[in-house]
């Protein structure tokens, strides 16, 4: 987790640290137990909370990875001089802490309420440390907690807890004694803490992999984490998975997009028993066609963004891998073809529209049978609404309903891949979901028919028939059948021209234009994310759905005829 999002400003003007804690470790973090971590910070000067937070966040995180490590049942061996060090970087602590109390000034009778105790803990620790007891009504005055943010773990009752406990003892005796004596007016100096006994292992390649995929303020989709994978694979064996990263170069990272750019298509696949540096050769020698430049940059993002998280996040303390990407001279506009009206009308007259076999196999074999399921309607969802085709693919029944007296479509905020950088999905209602009203053009199609008779089979999903991939999704293979150069699209002669089922939400979105639709109604029409948030944006509830069905009503395709598909 970054640092910005762990700094927060409370309503008094001054700063805290508060940390993410997972629930599987809330009950081993002190002051965890409610899932967040929260530490006073002190100041209101941002500057210094910022550096205040950056030691609290190194802090934090070794604390979780402490508590992880407990989890898995190790436990450290401490020796007898470790066990003084860490006793006597505790004592330097709580006088240099009490210091602090007294340079802000103490109240007369709260010094007084302050006395009585010492004398009572002093009675305490005299027989404690006389005996060698380390327990007793007072606890272990926090040692547990303490070893946890050293990064220390120490089972009570092992070889190593008892040199600890004991250690810790002596100190508590010696604050307590240097306490008594500043009550008294005593000139007590606070030692300087004791020198690390070791320098802290470097975060290697595999460390940083291994935390980047395990942060659980993180969310990514297999889809997401699949195309992770090359990369981690290139930086294991091209650097080495034991390279401390802060050794990694920018010419280390070059190394890295010189064999993913030579790298030929499906590699893993093609070459399951060759290095990717090997593939990349068989590609040189065989010319083999090799990754697209989106692909490359796809791969080369993805390693920056490592890197990035690892900067912010204190396990780095730079980005050699910024700046990586291969120029793409294709103009962007090149890159996202909308359908042609002819295009679309060829695609709404093809036999599982006007009359087919089935809607299985049989789908482009003219027939008797127009069977309304999901291959027929989820084309039309995108181009009249603009929904994704995941978004279509794992509708529900129950995400069809009526809001503020308009028939519209809930589509929740779960991820689907394949879309636009900027097609991410924002939420729009207060129920955690955005909306989009069903086109008049839809209705008439019988779309809001089609629904009711699905409620009236006490169905759930709108489309059941449409399976999930070996990823999980259910938009994986309504792609490849709608966009495969030997199926849908293919069988059309639109294979290979540029188009692919995400057309359609690029004719949603010129059609959008051609209505001059104002842009924050086309944002919410569309669910496109805005480039920059504004203050304002976060005021009011949003649009009325009166509203935003007027606006789609004015959704058009000049040209393109539909009335045969009307119900």
């Amino acid at each position: 987790m970054g640092l910005e999002t762990r700094l927060v400003r409370r309503k008094n003007g001054t700063y805290a640290f508060r940390g993410y804690v997972p629930p599987e470790l809330r009950e081993a973090i002190p002051g965890g137990r409610s899932g967040q971590k929260w530490i006073a910070l002190g100041t209101a000067d941002r500057a210094e909370a910022v550096r205040r937070a950056r030691l609290k966040s190194v802090e934090f995180d070794r604390e979780l990875e402490t508590a992880r490590r407990q989890l898995r049942g190790e436990e450290d061996v401490i020796s007898h001089s470790e066990a003084a060090r860490l006793a006597a970087l505790w004592l330097s602590r709580e006088l240099a802490a009490d210091e602090d109390d007294r340079r802000s000034g103490i109240d007369p009778r709260a010094l007084e309420d302050d006395r009585l105790n010492l004398k009572h803990t002093e009675a305490y620790l005299r027989q404690a440390v006389a005996t060698g007891s380390t327990d007793g009504p007072y606890g272990d005055f926090g040692l547990s907690g303490f070893l946890i943010e050293q990064g220390v773990i120490a089972r009570p009752g092992s070889e190593s807890w008892k040199r600890i406990a004991y250690e810790f003892l002596k100190a508590c005796k010696k604050a307590n004694d240097a306490f008594q004596l500043r009550n008294d007016g005593e000139l007590v100096d606070t030692p300087q803490p004791p020198k690390a006994a070791s320098t802290p292992r470097s975060c290697t390649v595999e460390d940083l992999i291994t935390a980047y995929l395990n942060d659980p303020t993180r969310r990514r989709t297999p889809g997401t984490l699949k195309t992770y994978q090359t990369v981690f694979r290139a930086m294991r064996e091209l650097l080495g998975p034991d390279t401390p990263v802060d050794s990694i170069h920018r010419t280390d990272c070059e190394r890295i997009r010189n064999v993913i750019m030579r790298l030929p298509k499906n590699a893993s696949q093609r070459f399951p028993d060759l290095s990717l540096e090997d593939a990349a050769k068989v590609a040189d020698a065989e010319k083999l066609e090799r990754l697209g430049v989106s692909a490359v940059n796809n791969y080369l993002h993805n390693l920056s963004a490592l890197f990035k998280w690892g900067v912010n996040t204190w396990r780095v303390t730079r980005n050699p891998a910024q700046g990586l990407a291969l120029p793409d001279d294709r103009d962007e506009r090149d890159l996202r073809h909308p359908f042609s009206i002819a295009q679309l009308q060829a695609i709404f007259t093809a036999p599982l529209y006007t009359g087919c076999q089935d809607d299985e196999e049989g789908y482009a074999k003219p027939g008797p049978n127009v069977p309304r399921r999901g291959r027929f309607w989820v084309p039309l969802l995108s181009l009249w609404t603009g929904m994704r085709l995941g978004e279509c693919c794992q509708l529900r029944v129950e995400d069809v309903t009526e809001y503020e007296g308009v028939p519209v479509i809930l589509i929740n905020d779960d991820e689907e891949p394949g879309g636009d950088e900027a097609d991410k999905k924002r939420v729009k209602t207060e129920a955690g979901k955005r909306f989009v009203p069903v086109h008049p053009e839809l209705q008439r199609i019988g779309f809001l028919k089609f629904v009711e008779a699905k409620r009236g089979r006490g169905e759930k999903r709108l489309f059941p028939e449409i399976k999930p991939d070996s990823m999980g999704y259910l938009s994986g293979t309504f792609s490849k059948w709608f966009n495969d150069k030997r199926r849908f699209l293919g069988k059309l002669g639109m294979a290979g021209t540029g188009v692919s089922f995400h057309s359609f939400r690029h004719n949603y979105r010129d059609a959008l234009r051609e209505a001059e639709i104002g842009l924050e109604r086309v944002r919410a029409l569309g669910g496109w994310r805005r480039d920059s948030e504004g203050e304002e944006s976060i005021y009011g509830k949003g649009l009325k759905a009166a509203t935003l069905y007027r606006e789609i009503e004015k959704v058009r395709y000049p040209g393109l005829t539909l009335t045969h598909l009307h119900n």
